[in-house]
């Protein structure tokens, strides 16, 4: 019991003071801090991009493999195999 609660106890402190430091107000004020220069920046990054011309028509080519697998593949039954 005694070898459970050192186990427990350390948990328990654990959970308590990463929570206690999340939910902190100075840690809430420097997360909105944070996001709003990170947006300012976004925003202005985005404006300097070129617009690219879309040149992804018709690139998929699909092919016929298992059609061709299957002619080349050697058909085996299980009692033949049995018979060699």
């Amino acid at each position: 019991m005694l070898k459970k609660l050192f186990y427990i106890i350390p948990f328990f402190i654990f959970i308590f003071l990463i929570t206690d430091f999340y939910f902190s107000s100075e840690n809430i004020k420097k997360i909105s801090k944070f996001r709003d220069a990170d947006f300012v920046e976004e925003k202005n990054s985005n404006t300097d991009l070129p617009i690219l011309k879309n040149d992804t028509n018709d690139i998929i080519v699909y092919k016929n493999d298992i059609e061709i697998y299957k002619k080349k593949r050697k058909k085996y039954r299980f009692w033949d195999l049995i018979k060699k």
